[in-house]
């Protein structure tokens, strides 16, 4: 059992192990591979289960599953578990894409599959940058007070490192870390349709995901 911090003013907590959700985009591939890394160099005594959702865009848990291989790799570790999919069903947009996840949520917290869940969401761009429309997701707007990192409910513990920061941030991090021609290229987050991606194997160009990627990478892969 080892020890793993969430904010600073919280108390540590003994784990076993974390879990993420992975979806093979920049945003969750940075956050698993800075936990791995912190794992290993700290020597910590814990597992990292990375899990997935099948959604609209199929090859999602594909490209996450070529992230965990290459962070495996990368930092020389054995202690991530084998990668979870779940397959909801794809005509029912709502399963899918939201009642999905608090179900498995409820259900892994409850199994005690890991003691803390993370994600790798981040803020959207700043509203008053002209140089990127706004997307649909107005929750990850900056609104000048900071998103909660860290919540407990009851069972369930979640942290969201990367919820006041936006992708330009990522991008320095990424270079920061020397993974912007290594790990980068592998992540995908475009959500471009079936013959716009050529079946999701490459970026649309088009979409807000694609345009949030441009803006703050300056590159698509």
């Amino acid at each position: 059992m080892g020890s793993f911090e969430g904010s600073s003013d919280i108390e540590e907590i003994p784990v076993n192990v974390i879990g993420q959700w992975m979806s093979g985009g920049a945003d969750s591939s940075l956050l698993a591979y800075l936990l791995c890394k912190k794992i290993r160099d700290e020597e910590l005594d814990i597992k990292f289960q990375p899990i997935s959702v099948r959604r609209g865009r199929a090859n999602n848990p594909i490209y996450a599953g070529n992230v965990i291989d290459f962070i495996e790799e990368d930092l020389g570790i054995d202690f991530i578990l084998p990668h979870e999919v779940y397959y909801p069903p794809l005509d029912d947009e709502y399963m899918r894409e939201i009642k999905i996840f608090w179900e498995r949520d409820d259900y892994n917290f409850r199994h005690r599959k890991f003691e803390i869940l993370y994600s790798g969401i981040t803020s959207n761009p700043p509203a008053d940058d002209s140089t990127i429309p706004k997307n649909k997701e107005r929750v990850r707007d900056d609104t000048g007070v900071d998103k909660i990192v860290e919540q407990r409910n009851g069972y369930r513990h979640y942290i969201n490192p990367f919820i006041n920061v936006n992708k330009k941030w990522e991008a320095e991090a990424y270079k920061d870390k020397e993974l912007l021609d290594s790990l980068f290229p592998l992540t995908y987050s475009c959500e471009g349709s079936i013959e716009a991606t050529k079946h999701h194997t490459q970026h649309c160009k088009r979409c807000w995901w694609c345009q949030e990627r441009y803006w703050a990478f300056g590159r698509y892969v």
